[in-house]
């Protein structure tokens, strides 16, 4: 029956030229398919894109940033697409007329947002680009991969322009740095000033700080003083006031007796009357001259302690001299720091005020100087605190040792004194001479009753000494005032000192809390100023390094190229596909023998007994073997053909060998569903062939593939054909899973013949052996009688 199946195909001239046909058909199929498609990424030169350049240019540190130029001048150099650069209105008019598949439109704001990197709120450059997707779907994603790949050579450009700006405000930075460090110097210089101030105002707080507390010791006792001295003063006054009344009744009794000596002889005789009186006079006279004489002592020693406080107040007017000369040679030294500090603060801000300083450096410097500022400004505030303390202090001092002075030691108070003092020894010395004398006067009184014949006698020379006396009571008398008036100023006097020693005693005290406070600041005022040295010193080394350190940095163009584009892509192929053409070729080469053997056995009638008294195994046999004869050609042409035809293979044998297994499972796949169902066969035979389309991985990873389509793919034959001729074609395919894929075919071959040996014996016991649909298609083609 083999024999005469291969009889029948030469006799049936029709029948031997479908066969021949159906071998090449899959040759057909595939070369026409991939062709079409072999390289579509290959002519991308020829894809009309119109590009509209609005951009315009705008300035960038000093330069003319024009993006939308730069990238116009890459594009007319590029080969990847059909560039074509009109305007705005040609590019609509194209787009409406089909002339162009995309339209790339730089705005005119591409520049201008590309120079606002450094802004706060930054604006994106848009490339806007309109496809026509209806026109050709493909088109637009390779348009997109073009855009694409411009959009990162815009992106590279912008960068590189970003860097260079950057580099040379790094460059800009590092001459601040420079200037910043020269400022720094000069402000610990400066500092080193305010140290060496500071140091001395301590020194001068501490001296002062002695004064007072010595002062203040001293201050303690001159209350004692004044009080006793003021006390003193009361009780000569009251002295004074009795012996320039006893003074008074002398210089009267003396006028009355110079008044009667005219009448002295005349009245002897009245004499001894007189005398009576003129002893109890005397008695009173005594008396008075003694009570002087008590009084003058404690105004002795009144005088001799104004003296002392004179001398005290003295000492207190050149400690305070001492304290306002110190305190004016600390205010130099905080002049001379505060000079210091602002010439530091003035040099800093030359250097802040560089327009080519970056933001964030001036903020880092003006952050500093602001820190650095404001503890000065606290050291500041602590100083002039210092100094209106201690000016107060001195002031009240001042105001109080005046009062002192003018209210209590004044010229005319201190003139009396020194006068009432210089007539007190003479004045002692006469108050003694009459105390002395006074008993004398006494027995005088008392023998002038027995001796009036000796005065009778003795009368002219008693008046004269009457004259003379009487003389010098009426001086006497006539002085009493001025020294009573003296004694009375000298009482206000002190009372009045008395009542301003206790805002004196306050002052002083107030004067020597302050100075302690002083002094206890002392360290703290000196820590602190050798904390701003050594910080000054710090910030100088530091702005001094950084500054080696930036201007040390060598800059070029091939850093800023670094910086647009800092990687590099190197691709090494593990294994590598020629085009696209060659990843589509193991699903169009399966797809093609697949279809051929369907086109097979449509064409071929299967079912057709060539022997009507033959076995079924004879028919088995005489079947497979024009299905073998087929599928083997078929196999031979399209692996013939398509290599001639331009793809290339990596392992020839196997490509062949895939091809063949492919064929030959195809054949006895469709054949026994032919043979089995007849037309259902067939029909069923194209659904299997839709679900490998979907299900085999040809086109897509089945990854990104249906949930669906990824459980039937390990049951499709196609799925392991396309597998094996990849790996025949371009390498790169594991070992094992190719082994796997040849015995799966293998196997499918082998379960589809038993298939088709049990479905033929079957056929033959229903006798149905040559009874097929297609004679009944033929008879439907035939004319109507």
């Amino acid at each position: 029956m083999v024999k005469d199946e291969f009889g029948f195909i030469k006799k049936n001239k029709l029948i031997l030229l479908s066969v021949l046909v159906i071998m090449v058909i899959p040759f057909l199929y595939a070369i026409f398919f991939l062709k079409s498609v072999w390289d579509p990424y290959g002519s991308t030169q020829d894809l009309p894109v119109a590009v509209v350049n609005n951009d315009q240019a705008v300035k960038y540190n000093g330069t003319t940033m024009n993006v939308g130029q730069e990238t116009e001048k890459k594009l007319r150099k590029n080969k990847e697409l059909g560039w074509h650069f009109v305007s705005a209105k040609q590019a609509k008019q194209g787009m409406k007329d089909n002339k162009y598949y995309t339209v790339v439109t730089i705005p005119e704001n591409f520049s201008a947002n590309a120079a606002t990197v450094l802004d706060e709120h930054p604006k994106k450059m848009q490339l806007k680009y309109e496809t026509n997707d209806s026109l050709n779907y493909l088109s637009q994603v390779i348009s997109g991969v073009g855009v694409s790949t411009l959009d990162k050579e815009i992106r590279a450009n912008v960068t590189n322009a970003y860097a260079s700006a950057l580099f040379d405000q790094v460059k800009l930075v590092g001459k601040g740095m420079k200037t910043a460090a020269k400022g720094a110097t000069q402000l610990n210089d400066g500092l080193v000033t305010l140290d060496d101030g500071v140091n001395q105002y301590t020194v001068g707080v501490s001296t002062v700080h002695d004064g007072i507390q010595t002062m203040s010791l001293k201050v303690k006792p001159l209350s004692s003083g004044v009080q006793q001295l003021a006390t003193g003063a009361n009780q000569l006054n009251s002295g004074l006031t009795t012996y320039v009344s006893g003074t008074a009744k002398v210089a009267a009794g003396l006028n009355t007796l110079n008044g009667q000596t005219g009448t002295l002889k005349t009245g002897v005789a009245q004499l001894a009357q007189g005398s009576k009186s003129l002893n109890a006079g005397v008695s009173q006279y005594v008396d008075g001259t003694t009570q002087i004489l008590n009084g003058l002592t404690p105004l002795t020693s009144m005088l001799q302690q104004a003296g002392q406080l004179q001398t005290q107040l003295t000492t207190a007017k050149s400690s305070i001299t001492k304290l306002s000369s110190a305190l004016q040679e600390n205010q130099t030294s905080v002049a001379k720091a505060n000079a210091a500090f602002e010439q530091g603060e003035a040099a800093i801000n030359a250097g802040l005020a560089d327009p080519n300083l970056s933001q964030q450096s001036k903020a880092q410097i003006q952050g500093g100087l602001t820190a650095m500022k404001q503890s000065y400004n606290g050291l500041a505030q602590v100083r002039n605190g210092e100094a209106q303390a201690t000016t107060q202090l001195l002031q009240g001092m001042s105001s109080a040792l005046t009062t002192i002075d003018t209210k209590v030691l004044s010229a005319a108070n201190l003139a009396s004194a020194q006068k009432l003092a210089a007539q007190l020894p003479a004045l002692n010395a006469g108050i003694a001479a009459l105390k002395t004398n006074g008993p004398k006067l006494k027995a005088g009184a008392s023998q002038l009753d027995t001796g009036l014949n000796s005065l009778n006698a003795s009368v002219p020379a008693l008046i004269a000494g009457v004259n003379q006396l009487n003389a010098g009571g009426q001086q006497l008398a006539a002085n009493g005032s001025a020294l009573t008036s003296g004694s009375s100023q000298l009482a206000s006097g002190l009372t009045t000192l008395n009542g301003q020693i206790p805002t004196l005693t306050s002052g002083v005290n107030q004067l020597l809390a302050g100075t302690t406070q002083l002094t206890a600041k002392n360290d703290q005022l000196t820590s602190g100023a050798d904390k701003l040295q050594s910080g000054s010193k710090t910030l100088s080394s530091s702005l001094g390094d950084g500054a080696k350190e930036v201007n040390g940095i060598k800059l070029s163009n091939e850093t800023a190229e670094m910086f647009a584009a800092p990687t590099k892509t190197t691709h090494t192929y593990y294994s590598k596909v020629a085009n696209y053409g060659h990843a589509l070729a193991p699903y169009v080469l399966s797809l093609a023998l697949y279809v051929g053997a369907l086109v097979f056995n449509f064409a071929y009638p299967i079912r057709k007994v060539s022997k009507k008294d033959g076995t079924a195994t004879q028919w088995f046999f005489s079947k497979i073997t024009i299905g073998a004869v087929v599928a083997t050609g078929m196999a031979l042409v399209e692996a013939s053909l398509i290599m001639a035809f331009g793809l290339q293979v990596d392992h020839v044998g196997l490509f062949y060998l895939i091809a063949w297994l492919f064929a030959m499972a195809s054949m006895y796949l469709i054949m026994f569903l032919s043979m089995w169902l007849d037309n259902p066969g067939r029909f069923f035979a194209m659904i299997l062939l839709m679900l490998q389309l979907g299900g085999a991985g040809g086109t897509f990873p089945m990854q990104i593939t249906n949930h669906f389509y990824n459980v039937i793919h390990p049951f499709l034959p196609m799925s392991y054909s396309i597998m094996g001729f990849r790996q025949a074609i371009t390498s790169g395919i594991n070992g094992g899973t190719v082994n796997f894929a040849i015995f799966f075919l293998i196997l499918v071959s082998v379960i589809f013949l038993a298939l088709l040996w049990l479905v033929m014996n079957h056929l033959q016991k229903k006798h149905l052996m040559g009874v097929s649909q297609l004679d009944d298609n033929q008879k439907l083609q035939e004319v109507e009688q």
